[in-house]
């Protein structure tokens, strides 16, 4: 005897638009690259990693398309900004941001993502409680990944003052505006309530 089936993942609104056609797909993603590229220009210039908007771009992408497309989104942003185009923060380039202290909060934006899609499709599914939660956790993977690789190169106290402690208040701040713009996309695609 089997137990209950287990219930589909959640599609969020942009998944479900993508899955049209191929070119849907490709202009999903096309337009999250820009708005994390955006995102990364509007920054509050402190030393060694500027205060961006870029984690509440990156998470409500995450919320909205998915981890599959969530992925494509950030590692086209990654890879763009390597290769030569000024997608960082302040308009950088080139692989020494990803080397430098940027790194591991850029590497932080993909695995938070990732994460925050593969959460709000399995298990937040639109609940307001579980979202926050799985939306707190993303700015939680960035600080710890971005705080670590500080950490590596310049020690621990370091890392607790110039790559933690000031991003705490602006990463409630941006949790709470990723909740509403996730709740207010998705009433506006048609999107149920959570049960």
């Amino acid at each position: 005897m089997t137990g209950p089936a287990p219930s589909p993942a959640f599609r969020p609104a942009f998944v479900r638009l993508a899955e049209h056609t191929p070119a849907w797909t490709a202009a999903v993603v096309v337009i999250a690259v820009a708005l994390i590229a955006w995102s990364a220009q509007l920054t509050i210039p402190v030393e060694p990693v500027p205060i961006t908007l870029q984690s509440y771009a990156v998470l409500t992408i995450g919320a909205l398309l998915g981890a599959r497309l969530a992925f494509l989104a950030l590692v086209a942003y990654v890879g763009l900004g390597v290769s030569g185009l000024h997608l960082f923060a302040n308009g950088r380039t080139g692989l020494e941001v990803l080397t430098g202290a940027s790194g591991g909060f850029i590497v932080g934006f993909i695995v938070a993502a990732v994460l925050v899609g593969w959460l709000q499709e399995n298990w937040a599914r639109m609940n307001i409680v579980r979202l926050l939660g799985a939306i707190l956790f993303g700015h939680a993977v960035i600080m710890a990944l971005g705080a670590g690789w500080l950490a590596w190169q310049k020690g621990l106290t370091f890392a607790i003052d110039k790559g933690t402690l000031p991003f705490v208040p602006g990463a409630v701040i941006k949790s709470i505006a990723v909740l509403a713009t996730v709740i207010v996309v998705e009433r506006l695609a048609g999107t149920p309530r959570a049960r």
